[in-house]
């Protein structure tokens, strides 16, 4: 057996975890005393907590993983009890393998290809502007993980700028997963990151846009936005005027800076392969 699944509770192994404290205890009309017998692994003499049940020992699943070398794990996503019996003991859920809102690997590539379908989903035009905007459109999904980078600023998720980031954000890389960590560098900035707009003087925030491609070697690159004129902006690609260079914005003599927050996994490299992949 490589890999087992096995519903939770319905080992028995598993019924010494629920029991506890004192030599003999009573749980699910079950008497139960501390088992005085001797535990051995291939003649070895192993220290393994147990419980008489019925003349039976009973001992919990995860002890018996851990001195006889296969991995146990609680996986909460599916509730489920997993066993590896070709892994090596550590009782912790492997992490699992991050994915995109369309479920395809995070990279830069993928990322760009989703932007591509937003483009025509939400072209240049689109009313999208504040509460106020007559006709507006707004951010009607939920977004926790975006939501909570516009939280920080005290900035909408649903409406301006802020709500069409979030939006776009979420349509990337989905709702929960993915958390979004700030970017230390901006030269590191990817597809798909947040660009947020601060004022250094009081320190609000003026825009929200996002990134449709890493920085060039001129410092600049493309971006999405919304609110941008009460309508949502896509550049051509065409103009070499349309791209935002980076170089206006900083904290010292600059009126503005950004800070820039990603929702690519630790594990995804940056590459700058995407640099003018929108031009």
């Amino acid at each position: 057996m490589k890999k087992g699944t096995i519903l939770y509770g319905a080992v028995c192994f598993a019924l010494g975890a629920a029991i506890c404290g004192g030599t003999a205890a009573y749980a699910a009309g079950v008497m139960a005393e501390r088992s005085t017998n001797a535990f051995y692994v291939d003649g070895e003499q192993v220290k393994l907590p147990a419980y008489a049940i019925n003349g039976n020992n009973y001992v919990k699943l995860r002890d018996v993983g851990e001195v006889v070398g296969f991995n146990v794990y609680w996986d909460e996503e599916d509730r489920t009890v997993q066993i590896e019996s070709d892994k090596p003991y550590t009782g912790v859920a492997p992490a699992k393998a991050s994915s995109l809102a369309n479920g395809q690997p995070v990279t830069e590539e993928n990322v760009l290809t989703l932007l591509r379908q937003i483009e025509k989903d939400w072209p240049t035009g689109t009313v999208w502007g504040t509460m106020s905007t007559p006709g507006t459109c707004k951010n009607s999904i939920p977004c926790k993980e975006a939501g909570e980078v516009m939280d920080r600023y005290r900035v909408s998720k649903t409406y301006g700028c802020s709500g069409y980031a979030a939006m776009v954000s979420t349509l990337l890389f989905g709702d929960e997963g993915n958390p979004a960590r700030r970017v230390e560098a901006l030269s590191q900035i990817r597809p798909g990151d947040i660009l947020i707009f601060v004022r250094n003087d009081s320190g609000k925030v003026w825009h929200v846009t996002v990134a449709l491609e890493s920085p060039n070697a001129k410092n600049a690159l493309h971006y999405t936005d919304g609110n941008n004129g009460e309508v949502v902006y896509w550049p051509s690609g065409q103009s070499p005027y349309s791209r935002e260079c980076l170089d206006c914005y900083g904290e010292n003599g600059k009126t503005y800076r950004i800070e820039a927050w990603t929702r690519y996994p630790e594990d995804v490299p940056f590459t700058g392969e995407s640099a003018e992949a929108w031009g």
